[in-house]
């Protein structure tokens, strides 16, 4: 037998092997070697006849389990009810609780449930079926049964802890006579972020505002200031409690999804945030969605046009010791050796500093006068370059590019920096960087392409540097003076109804919006709908990019390409 596997003590093994102990723990050996009949042999006769009650109850537990292996769900279900309310161990009729609780949530359809409500009327656990099957109703936007099994319930279960959700989920219902479809808006609009909270709420209000007069009618959005005082996890069960609420657009940061996926997997409600941007965040849960510019899209899209538009392939990185900077410099650096081109080196600095001469020295820049001297000893002594601070020669090398000779002197000498790569790439913020590019000039790195991300979106940043860069690039998921247009028509709509230009963020949420819109004017008029629809999103022709909705639940972009010559930011289409 390969039950002897099991850890079990001599003085058991040593047992005559007709007590039912014995059998029990065989069986319990057979169940876990997946041996599923001969577990039933043994726990069927521990069950019916063996002295120690509460081994008999354990035995009973297991059947229960034997029949949820087979999907007998309900003779699974009739077992471990009978655990539960006549045995008084606390130990067993809590493994038998779960149990059931699982099978309910997990593996019963609407028809099994419906089938098991005629069984059990009343009683254990008969409330959970009842609360299963209303959770159900409330999915589908099935009011009228909504109301009415909701309405027993209260009537059989007076004293049902649930009982007060119940109530409150059916007073929601009374204050939507009209039965509108409704989608719940989650964003800090008081406090500290209260500015980035209106950019959103804008965008989402231009969206609905736009519709048509019929449209409008179908659609209430139900607005929600995360900052205000009462807990995030109130809000989003509150809204998630109403069964007119099909999806909810927002929260605004990473860390407010995470707290909120406990709630939204147990009402199953769409979420879908414009702004959250935390690596691998809709992997949490199948109800989370997200139309963001993730610092994953943005090295991805500008690794894939430097090599594959640009036909660039070489880079060198000089990335900032923050968070921002780490994550950008890394996965840009994974994306461009995976299209085959090659990070010759990678540089750090600090975000404090305004000297980057030691990182520049790295890079394989070189002062003129040093630059002079090199060339001239290389010409007139053959004096090889070594490089300079530590070592950068690999980088670079001193190049003539005119001079006569006269008689063991050069006049009129000019000479240059030819450097062992295309491009740098930059992952900081326009004023840091609006600081470097002077300086790389100045040390003689000035004919390369410079790369960076959204951080670089800054008229300032044009205003500080854009003499000194000949070639740059850069990519954000908006562009407000973009010739798309519709963008253009974005642009004017958001000044005339707002008074002012309109950010990313509200690019990104007006997006999100009239994706969760269209789906309810589609025909997606409950959450498993709205979900399903937000699952099927493919190239949508946003106003923050073209975007599709992977099965993950993050958004792919093509995002906007940005130019920077003769002192210009001009979007590339």
């Amino acid at each position: 037998y390969e039950i002897y596997q099991c850890d079990w003590s001599s003085d058991v093994c040593s047992s005559d092997l007709s007590s039912g102990r014995v059998r029990y723990l065989m069986g319990e050996c057979h169940f876990e070697l997946g041996h599923y009949p001969e577990a039933v042999r043994l726990f069927r006769k521990v069950a019916g006849t063996h002295p120690d009650i509460k081994l008999r109850w354990k035995a009973l537990f297991y059947l229960g389990k034997l029949d949820e292996k087979k999907f007998d769900y309900s003779e699974a279900i009739d077992k471990l009810a009978r655990v539960y309310s006549q045995n008084e161990n606390r130990e067993i009729k809590n493994l038998a609780q779960g149990s059931i609780e699982k099978i309910i949530d997990e593996n019963l359809s609407k028809e099994n449930i419906i089938s098991l409500i005629r069984k059990y009327p009343s009683g254990y656990p008969a409330d959970l079926l009842f609360l299963k099957l209303i959770s159900i109703y409330r999915n589908q936007r099935d009011i009228a049964n909504f109301q009415a099994l909701s309405a027993d319930f209260i009537a059989k279960f007076p004293k049902h802890s649930a009982r007060p959700m119940v109530l409150k989920q059916l007073k929601f219902l009374e204050n939507n006579v009209e039965g509108k479809i409704r989608l719940g808006v989650v964003l800090p609009l008081t406090g500290k972020r209260a500015v980035v909270g209106q950019q959103v709420l804008q965008g989402i209000q231009l969206a609905l505002n736009q519709l048509g007069l019929s449209a409008k009618e179908k659609v209430e959005l139900v607005v929600k200031d995360s900052a205000g005082g009462t807990p995030l996890t109130g809000i989003i069960e509150d809204l998630a409690g109403d069964p007119n609420v099909a999806g909810i657009i927002g929260p605004v940061l990473s860390g407010e999804i995470k707290a909120i996926v406990p709630i939204v997997d147990k009402f199953q409600i769409p979420v879908f945030t414009p702004t959250a941007s935390s690596e691998g965040l809709p992997s949490l849960s199948p109800f989370i969605f997200r139309n963001a510019l993730t610092r994953e899209i943005q090295a991805r899209f500008l690794a894939q046009y430097s090599i594959n538009r640009l036909h660039l392939r070489r880079f060198a990185i000089l990335y900032p010791v923050e968070s921002y900077g780490i994550e950008l410099s890394k996965l840009f650096k994974n994306e461009v050796e995976s299209l085959g081109g090659e990070v010759v080196t990678t540089v750090a600095y600090e975000r404090k500093q305004t000297d980057f001469r030691t990182q520049i020295l790295e890079l394989g820049g070189v002062p003129d006068k040093q630059l002079e001297k090199l060339a001239r000893d290389n010409l007139l002594n053959g004096v090889a370059y070594e490089g300079v601070a530590g070592g950068a020669g690999n980088l670079s090398r001193p190049v003539v590019d005119m001079g006569h000779w006269n008689n063991d002197d050069i006049e009129n000498f000019k000479t240059s920096l030819e450097l062992n790569y295309d491009a740098i790439f930059i992952p900081g913020f326009y004023d840091k960087v609006g600081l470097i590019v002077p300086q790389l000039v100045f040390y003689n790195i000035d004919d390369v392409v410079l790369l960076g991300a959204n951080g670089w979106n800054s008229p300032k940043l044009v205003k500080n540097a854009g003499k000194y860069i000949k070639e740059g690039f850069f990519v954000d998921g908006f562009f407000a003076d973009s010739s798309r247009l519709g963008v253009q028509k974005f642009v004017a709509a958001f000044k005339t109804t707002f008074g002012k230009e309109p950010t990313l963020h509200s690019a990104q949420a007006y997006d999100s919006a009239n994706i969760m819109i269209q789906g309810i004017l589609e025909g997606a008029d409950n959450r498993n709908k709205i979900k399903e629809h937000l699952s099927g999103v493919k190239s949508y022709p946003g106003i923050s990019g073209t975007t599709t909705l992977l099965p993950s639940g993050d958004s792919e972009k093509k995002i906007f390409i940005l130019r920077i010559k003769n002192r210009k930011v001009r979007h590339i289409d």
